[in-house]
């Protein structure tokens, strides 16, 4: 007589779980080649079955899967080298997520965490995990490989990485940054309830001063307008509880004390004023450094736009794989500029270090998208920063030109750029012809030859090209407590 087992399933899809379900109650083994996903489906029709060790089988293959290596070096190491290359190029084939970024993809097969311990211990391993990844702040905004996983992470998993004690940030306003982000594209993806656990993720009291000033009221302005337009994403704080928020952060750490100790219960958007904060991520010695380069393209139309005597022309350099804003930090994007002054007969170059309020802060209709907008430029963020232009001398010797930005005059507006006007050095043509004629020229000699003979207009700039471009570095240094 031949038996059959009917098991009630609520679709199609549930089929192949199901059946995985009935080949563990015979061997005991999960496939070794299950998807996340997949081990996920199999240990919910386990449970629903009741088979014996299944639950607990599928929460030990989670843990394994979860807790595997993390792509934090990788991602690390291309903000500190500022190539930033991309993880595959677009002929490779596409590859899977890392399992700890399915896990939170298929949340809605989750059981409750609360009621099984065993399944809440494999979300905190998937949770590290996810922090490890992605690293820090810098690491995401800065790599673009990152910066496209960031934006498609479901809320459950940004929840998870922003309200992580382990996540570090140079600044709580680049975290800020990152949600934003996040908002432009998924607001509409999520419910207000969601939005609202998002935003008050951000440990507000820690917001630097330019982001408590400017962009917090903003945001809170524009939530209470309309919270349902493209910039009233932010439901952290009203406007009240901004300008709290602000005089919270500006007090004496004794006056935050009285504060916290005589409010027992705190307003559910102030109860991060309780936070301690991030882990910093900009290394104490030596700081994170990034390249950049100006094009000998775009310099040759800078000069050639100008005469002798004449103003001066901005020429903006280019951070690999950056969008146009450049380096992300400190809440702001950063970008560096060359001064070109006097066409080819000036004697010198200056090099700048501009701040520019990110777009995401200016979307139709908000505060700072209008005439208020004009606020921002008086708006000053402090710099501290290092800006290296490479420069070879005499035989082939790297001269690096270096000025470091620190100290109670290193700050800047928004919408400005700091720097020196002259420093970097210009040879003249004459100068030129002479170093030439000198048998202790480098190896660019036929290069500046052939400049000096066609009155090249860069002639003066030999000694700074190198493969086409103008190169140096930005390393942005660890903020004084």
């Amino acid at each position: 007589m031949t038996h059959s087992l009917r098991i009630p399933l609520g679709n199609e899809a549930e089929v192949p779980a199901a059946r995985a379900a009935i080949r563990f109650a015979y061997t005991g083994e999960v496939p070794a080649d299950s998807s996340v996903r997949q081990v996920l489906e199999l240990r919910r029709q386990g449970a629903y079955l009741q088979i014996s060790g299944c639950v607990a089988a599928c929460d030990e293959v989670l843990a394994a899967k979860v807790s595997g290596s993390s792509r934090a070096t990788v991602a690390s190491s291309h903000v500190e080298g500022g190539s930033n290359k991309r993880a595959r190029t677009s002929e490779e084939a596409p590859q899977q997520p890392p399992a700890y970024l399915q896990l939170f993809e298929s949340e809605v097969l989750w059981p409750d965490p609360q009621a099984e311990p065993s399944f809440g211990a494999v979300l905190a391993t998937g949770k590290r995990s996810l922090v490890a990844h992605f690293g820090n702040s810098l690491a995401a905004l800065n790599t673009p490989s990152l910066r496209e996983q960031l934006l498609a992470l479901p809320a459950v998993a940004l929840e998870a990485l922003l309200g992580s004690d382990e996540f570090g940030t140079d600044g709580e306003a680049s975290v800020l940054l990152m949600l934003a982000m996040w908002m432009r594209t998924n607001r509409n993806k999520a419910a207000p309830a969601v939005r609202q656990r998002l935003c008050r993720t951000v440990r507000l009291a820690h917001l630097s001063r330019p982001y408590l000033s400017l962009i917090l009221p903003a945001l809170a302005a524009d939530h209470e307008k309309d919270p349902e337009a493209p910039a009233g994403w932010f439901s952290g704080a009203s406007v009240l509880e901004a300008t709290a928020v602000a005089n919270f952060a500006s007090a004496a750490a004794r006056e935050k004390e009285m504060v916290l100790w005589a409010a027992e219960e705190l307003p559910a958007a102030l109860e991060s004023l309780r936070a301690s904060p991030r882990p910093q991520c900009i290394p104490a010695s030596g700081g994170l450094t990034f390249s950049w380069h100006v094009s000998k393209e775009d310099l040759l139309r800078a000069v050639r736009q100008l005469q002798p005597g004449s103003s001066f022309q901005w020429v903006y350099g280019s951070f690999d794989d950056q969008p146009r804003y450049g380096v992300f930090a400190w809440g702001f994007g950063w970008r560096v500029c060359l001064q070109v002054t006097g066409g080819g007969q000036s004697t010198a170059a200056g090099v700048f270090l501009q701040c520019c309020l990110p777009p995401v802060w200016t979307p139709p209709g908000s505060r700072l998208s209008t005439d208020e907008r004009s606020l921002a430029s008086n708006t000053v963020v402090p710099i501290p920063a290092r800006l290296v232009v490479h420069r070879r001398h005499g035989r082939g010797a790297v001269r690096d030109v270096q000025h470091t930005l620190s100290g109670p005059d290193a700050f800047v507006n928004v919408g400005a750029a700091l720097g020196w006007s002259t420093m970097l050095p210009l040879e003249d043509q004459q100068q030129q012809q002479q170093q030439q004629q000198r048998q202790d020229a480098t190896g660019n000699t036929a290069e500046a030859a052939a400049a000096v003979a066609a009155a090249d207009p860069l002639a003066a700039w030999m000694e700074y090209l190198t493969d086409g471009k103008v190169s140096g570095t930005l390393t942005l240094l660890r903020p004084r407590p």
